[in-house]
């Protein structure tokens, strides 16, 4: 997976591998797996650091905790979701990521994405990278004038597991961006659970994937302040079909030129 979330602390977490992996089954024709829903998670323990808030939550059936973050972006919201959603620059951005691409696009907004997550020397000698495949869905949010950016984990024969890689699972991961009044800033919501799979005790999952929202943000903002993105014009068009924004009447006016921006999610 490429942006979920799991990427980051990889490197670490790969340090307390155990030797033997699992083989994966062969790969099915394309699907996507059933995804969980958003109220799935009860979002708990709140922390801060650098202007980013901090979550964790359980999951159902499952011993590994989701993670969540959010906090201010400094860039265009259309910028940041062409950082996201450009599968060309994963590796400038991603910790560890040694390619990404896209295996099959039904439209701008859909595609299966594949990424293979490299394990950094000497560890490389012991234990196997990991990959994912994921189904990828992009959409306008109306209700806050945003973008979501979804990822769950799929099968396709195109790229079938690999005896030297470990197929990680997306259970899920999102990636919500809303414009702040400033319209050089964006306000993104990053959530994930995800599953690296192989010989792994949940806990040790658990303590290095969280992390996972701090460095995302960090990174993500990093990357904004590049000056050979150029967002896509597809996506410029999500955006304005959200439509106009609205006002509050009990509120002030806002500065003549600027947009209100909605109420930054509880």
């Amino acid at each position: 997976m490429k942006k979920a979330w799991l990427f980051f602390g990889w490197a670490a977490l790969s340090t307390l591998r155990v030797f033997g992996q699992t083989p994966m089954p062969a790969a099915t024709p394309m699907a996507a797996l059933e995804p969980l829903e958003e109220k799935t998670f009860t979002w708990q323990q709140p922390s801060r650091a650098d202007g980013i808030t901090l979550y964790w939550s359980k999951v159902p059936h499952s011993d590994i905790v989701a993670f969540r973050g959010e906090g201010v972006v400094d860039a265009p919201m259309d910028k940041v979701a062409t950082i996201i959603a450009d599968t060309s620059r994963g590796t400038e951005w991603i910790d560890g990521l040694v390619a990404s691409k896209v295996i099959d696009r039904t439209s701008d907004t859909d595609f299966v994405e594949y990424d293979h997550q490299g394990v950094p020397f000497p560890f490389d000698q012991l234990i196997s990278d990991r990959d994912f495949v994921s189904q990828v869905h992009i959409e306008a949010d109306p209700q806050t004038h945003g973008m979501i950016i979804s990822y769950v984990a799929a099968e396709d024969p195109a790229v079938p597991p690999l005896k030297k890689y470990v197929r990680g699972k997306i259970n899920y991961c999102r990636f919500k961006m809303m414009p702040m009044t400033l319209p050089g800033q964006t306000y993104v919501v990053a959530e994930v659970d995800a599953d690296p799979e192989g010989h792994l005790a949940p806990w040790l999952v658990n303590f290095f994937q969280e992390g996972w929202p701090h460095t995302t943000f960090q990174n993500l903002r990093q990357e904004a302040q590049k000056n050979d993105i150029h967002p896509f014009p597809w996506i410029d068009q999500l955006i304005d079909s959200t439509g106009p924004f609205t006002y509050n009447p009990s509120q002030a006016s806002p500065t003549p030129g600027r947009r209100k921006a909605p109420a930054r999610p509880s």
